[in-house]
């Protein structure tokens, strides 16, 4: 945990204030424009079910990249392998988005800001698929930013995009057909889709499409443990 968050309590903080902020910085933007909310009467509620969904994908992803590369004295105990490390991380990733997830949603709940989810059941599948992705994403990620240290820049420069592009703040549906099309190949699109389909109740989105991500999801994971088989001794000797 220490090697996540740091030692200072402000780490822990922080995975909680840099989702909030995100929302909040929209919310303001939206407010000060005099913009109603893409789908549905609250803006706050469309942001969250955005941003929360990208940020179990995008932290999954990103810090699973740094397990093996972080803790090569770890490796080479005898009882300790590479997949042990990247499974510890991606459990303490998940509990940390779950524990975010519920305070946020839960002070919404109570101040009267959101309503419960109208499908938890469906909220909780596209959440165990986003962080399938996260998990095979990162775990290439791990083999990758440990044998070439470059792809520790690449990655997020290269990713950086799916912020925009993953119809965390604007309605899919609403956009012409043919970027659409285009946005429709990023898998964390459908993330974020899903997700909102189990929590809002006038939210639909025909763009949607869970047996594409669900292929993305098996994909990655695969590939992932692929690469860390065969380049298990090599990530070791780093």
């Amino acid at each position: 945990m220490h090697s996540r968050f740091g030692r200072s309590r402000f780490g822990y903080l922080w995975a909680l204030i840099e989702p909030i902020s995100h929302v909040a910085v929209m919310s303001v933007v939206y407010w000060a424009i005099n913009r109603q909310a893409p789908v549905g009467d609250n803006v706050i509620l469309f942001f969250v079910t955005g941003v929360l969904p990208y940020f179990l994908f995008q932290k999954t992803a990103l810090h699973l990249g740094g397990a093996l590369r972080g803790n090569q004295l770890l490796m080479r105990l005898p009882l300790v392998s590479g997949m042990d490390i990247v499974v510890a991380r991606a459990l303490l990733e998940g509990a940390t988005w779950l524990v975010v997830l519920t305070i946020i949603l839960s002070a919404m709940i109570l101040g009267g800001r959101a309503p419960l989810p109208n499908e938890p059941l469906v909220c909780a599948a596209a959440a165990v698929m986003t962080f399938g992705l996260g998990f095979g994403v990162g775990l290439i990620n791990a083999v990758l930013m440990t044998i070439w240290k470059s792809w520790v820049m690449i990655y997020p420069t290269i990713t950086r995009p799916l912020y925009h592009f993953s119809a965390i703040f604007f309605f899919i549906d609403r956009i012409p057909a043919d970027l659409r099309d285009w946005l429709s190949w990023n898998p964390m699109m459908h993330a974020v889709q899903w997700f909102r389909a189990g929590y809002m109740t006038d939210f639909a989105s025909a763009a949607l499409d869970r047996g594409y991500l669900l292929k993305w999801v098996v994909a990655t994971v695969l590939l992932g443990l692929c690469l860390e088989r065969v380049t298990q001794r090599r990530v070791q000797s780093a």
